[in-house]
Parts: C-alpha cells; sequence; structure tokens
C-alpha cells in the first residue's frame, strides 16, 4: 500500500529590531557594536530601503550645511584636494544617520599642528577598549566588519594634541553626543522608530513582491484529476506562473478543457483591503517624520491635505521652528566640535555656516509665488 503523503505547516517569527548590543568579547582588541558588530551596517541598509527616512536624513543635511562655511570654506585641507566644506559635508551625512562623525587628522613632523585631515566613514570605525582613566587609547579601522579576517583593522592612536611625534602622528577623533548609559558609541536621534523604519521598507518590498507574484497569495488553483508526479508538478507550476504571473500577465484568462467533476477548482484568497495600508503608510509617515521632529511633511516636497490654507504660510511656520528646534542646534553642536581639529590646523577662525538663501514657496494652486528667505515671513 502507497504511503499518504504528511503535511504540515510552519510558522515563522520576526524579531524586531533591538538596541544594539555594545560589548568587549574575548579575543578583540575593539568593542563590537550590535550584532555581528554591525549595527552601523544596519543603518546605512535602513537608510538606503526607506524613501521617507533617506528623504528626512537628506533634508536634515542639506539643512546643517547650508550654503557651506561663510569663510574658509573652499581651502583645501589634505592631498586629495578637499576643501573643508567638502569635509564638513561628510561629516554632516555621518552625523545625521549615524549619531556621531570620524576624522584621521595627521600631525605635522613637528607636532604642532595638523597637516592634513581626512572624512573617515563612521561605520568602519570601532572604538578600543577604555583603560583604567576611562580614556579610549586606540581606534581600530576596516574597510569591511563583516569579513574583519580578510580585511585586517588597523589601529590608530586616539585624537591628542600632545602625544602625536612619530608613530602617533596619525591618529583618529572620534566625535558623538553623549548617550545615557551608551561610553563608546551613540545612538542615531531617530532610534525610537527604528522599526517604524523597517517596517516601511518592508511594506514596499511587500507590495513589490505582490506585484511580481502575480497569483500568490491571491489565488489558490486546486487540480482534481489526481496527484501528479514531483516533475509533473514542477512544470504544471513553472506553466502557470510564467503565464499568469507578473505585472506584464495582468488582465489575462483562463481556457479549461475538462471532463465533469474534474475541472481545476480556482479560489480568491481574501487580502488585507487598501484601507489598511493606506492607515499603516499614514502611521508610518507620521511615526519617521516625528523621530526626526519634522514638523510638516511639506518640508519634504510632500502634500498633505491638513495644515494651514495657504501651503507658503505653513512651509514658512514649519521651515523656521525646524531650523530653530532641529537644525542650529545640530550645527552649533557640530561646529564645536568640527572647528577644534580646524584651528589646529593653523587657521584661527570662527566658523559659521552660510544659511540656505533662499526658500521657494508656492500657493494653494501650486503656482510659484515670491522667494523668500528662510528668516523672512509673508505679509
Amino acid at each position: 500500500m502507497q504511503q499518504q503523503e504528511r503535511y504540515a505547516f510552519k510558522s515563522r517569527s520576526f524579531e524586531a529590531i533591538s538596541l544594539p548590543a555594545i560589548q568587549e568579547k574575548k579575543g578583540k582588541d575593539w568593542i563590537d557594536f550590535g550584532s555581528n558588530n554591525l549595527y552601523p551596517d544596519l543603518l546605512i541598509e535602513l537608510f538606503n530601503n526607506s524613501a521617507m527616512h533617506h528623504t528626512s536624513i537628506e533634508a536634515k543635511v542639506d539643512a546643517v550645511t547650508g550654503e557651506g562655511f561663510r569663510y574658509f570654506g573652499d581651502e583645501i585641507i589634505n592631498s586629495k584636494g578637499e576643501t573643508i566644506d567638502e569635509v564638513f559635508e561628510k561629516v554632516a551625512t555621518d552625523y545625521v544617520l549615524f549619531g556621531g562623525y570620524s576624522l584621521n587628522v595627521i600631525w605635522s613632523r613637528d607636532g604642532s599642528t595638523i597637516a592634513e585631515c581626512y572624512h573617515l566613514p563612521f561605520n568602519n570605525v570601532r572604538s578600543g577598549v577604555m583603560n583604567e582613566d576611562e580614556d579610549v587609547d586606540h581606534y581600530y579601522y576596516s574597510t569591511n566588519w563583516a569579513q574583519f579576517r580578510k580585511y585586517k583593522p588597523v589601529a590608530y592612536k586616539s585624537y591628542s594634541p600632545t602625544d602625536n611625534k612619530g608613530d602617533d602622528a596619525n591618529q583618529i577623533y572620534y566625535c558623538f553626543d553623549y548617550t545615557v548609559g551608551n561610553f563608546y558609541y551613540p545612538l542615531p536621534s531617530y532610534v525610537g522608530a527604528i522599526n517604524d523604519i523597517d517596517t516601511d521598507a518592508r511594506v514596499s518590498r511587500f507590495h513589490r513582491s505582490n506585484l511580481q507574484q502575480g497569483l500568490a497569495p491571491s489565488m489558490m488553483l486546486t487540480f482534481k484529476n489526481g496527484i501528479p508526479t514531483a516533475d509533473e508538478q514542477a512544470n504544471i507550476w513553472r506553466d502557470i506562473e510564467r503565464t499568469f504571473a507578473g505585472e506584464d500577465n495582468a488582465g489575462k484568462f483562463f481556457v479549461n478543457f475538462s471532463e465533469p467533476g474534474r475541472e481545476p477548482d480556482l479560489q480568491a484568497i481574501e487580502n488585507a483591503n487598501d484601507d489598511y495600508y493606506i492607515t499603516l503608510s499614514t502611521r508610518l509617515s507620521q511615526s519617521i517624520l516625528t523621530s526626526h521632529r519634522i514638523s510638516s511633511p511639506l518640508l519634504l516636497g510632500i502634500k498633505d491635505a491638513a495644515g494651514f490654507s495657504n501651503n507658503a504660510d505653513e512651509i514658512t511656520v514649519a521651515y523656521n521652528h525646524f531650523m530653530g528646534t532641529v537644525i542650529v542646534p545640530m550645527q552649533k553642536k557640530l561646529v564645536k566640535s568640527f572647528s577644534k581639529i580646524i584651528n589646529m590646523t593653523g587657521r584661527t577662525v570662527k566658523l559659521e555656516i552660510e544659511p540656505a538663501e533662499i526658500l521657494y514657496t508656492v500657493n494653494v494652486e501650486g503656482a510659484p509665488q515670491d522667494i523668500i528667505t528662510p528668516n523672512e515671513t509673508q505679509d
């Protein structure tokens, strides 16, 4: 007697993104940053996969950097020919995305000034273990921490204006905001919305998958003419997928030839309605914008039915609030720490960021109106 096949359904659990574990591991000279020491890579993945989050980050970086530094911004700062403005733009991007930034500073032979300054990708740097004085003596740099055995981490002396000669002339300046309970690494300002950002990216992939797959999981096709062999099942599946699945095959119809009682049974599988996804999308957008402290989606070019009767008024008020509560405090922190390095290059200057010169506003109908500066309001 042929043995009946048995079928079982298994469930799969998906864990939420938790705060990164920051810990020292035996045999390693550096402190691990999150699962597999790859938390910064996770932040990059979220940045690349969530449209709302990506746009929010870019909007903040643009506002922070403005038109560049008012003075000395176009001066060369390293042998690659990068200017102070160019290095600062990379610094601002890392600071907004990761909550910190890092620089490679190379001192002059006598140790009196910084001869060169380079931006280091923040995700490529890991902290060494603190000494007895709770100071980090060395930082470690690798271009690929996922394969650190192949891409060997290189130790660099942590920034020191006094111990900076010989082999210690090549240093890493590692800067981040104080975070409660974290002594080695920062958490980004939007950390409270990490799971919403991840969900936003997953929803996008879900809709794309539905569009590509076409048949699944929207319907079930059951054949009533016996159980074919495994090879026959595979061939049938390929024929159906090739004929009906995907956006290019939308609108095609079935032609069925069968004996009475043995015709295929096609059953639709009810999916969540459109209102569910609209509600979810709205909630995710609000959560992501809130985590970035962006009070109006108009600042990102997203038209909202709610708000002022005139979009120009809402943009102006929202932008001034955004600058005053988010961007200017961020600029002050960045300029203060970045100036410490620039002043050590022999340039004694007060760095000031030139704000964006103009803010375009539009009326309700979308026609261009006057150009105003960020601090101006319309009459």
